[in-house]
């Protein structure tokens, strides 16, 4: 398996992020100014780098969770991010997917003695609840916000993590000189 590129993956959701933004936002500005059908047009293409960022995130959750796979991983990449799809269990999921990750990876790299950070299981932890909050009237908007931040600090630590079993693995299965 090959490293996780740290600045493709993590670009590649800033890029989503800010590029749907951005068509948002003139959309709106544009709805508001009576240019109502361009406005309309920019904001529906606004949907566009959104759902590229959510498909780049689910290729990193499956990369994530190939990498650690072995005695420690409670779930296969494909159900990590199959089961993310699934209303109202995903709830539920996620805790699995994000946090449970962060327990899998830190019992493997202790259980092989890979030299690697340890994941940080309450970030993960954090994640997950303030996705929870995102939903609640007018201040889910600040809990969102506080998310997107702890998600790039979570990714760019899992990348880490990831990219460490990648390499001991590498190492273990290169033939010895």
């Amino acid at each position: 398996m090959q490293p996780i590129s740290k600045g493709f993956y993590l670009g590649s959701i800033v890029a989503g992020m800010v590029g749907g933004l951005v068509l948002f936002g003139i959309g709106f500005i544009l709805m508001i100014s009576e240019e109502e059908e361009a406005g309309t047009a920019l904001m529906g293409l606004g949907y566009i780098p959104l759902i590229y960022g959510a498909v780049i995130v689910g290729i990193l959750i499956y990369k994530m969770w190939a990498a650690i796979q072995g005695p420690t991983a409670r779930t296969t990449p494909g159900k990590a991010v199959g089961f993310l799809f699934i209303p109202f269990f995903n709830i539920y999921w996620q805790f699995q997917a994000f946090w449970g990750w962060t327990k899998d990876y830190n019992a493997l790299i202790a259980q092989r003695g890979i030299a690697g950070r340890r994941a940080p299981e309450g970030l993960a932890m954090a994640m997950c609840i303030l996705t929870l909050c995102g939903i609640i009237p007018v201040v889910g908007m600040l809990f969102s916000l506080v998310n997107v931040i702890l998600m790039f600090i979570f990714y760019n630590a899992a990348i880490d993590g990831a990219n460490a079993v990648i390499t001991a693995n590498a190492q273990e299965s290169a033939p010895q000189a």
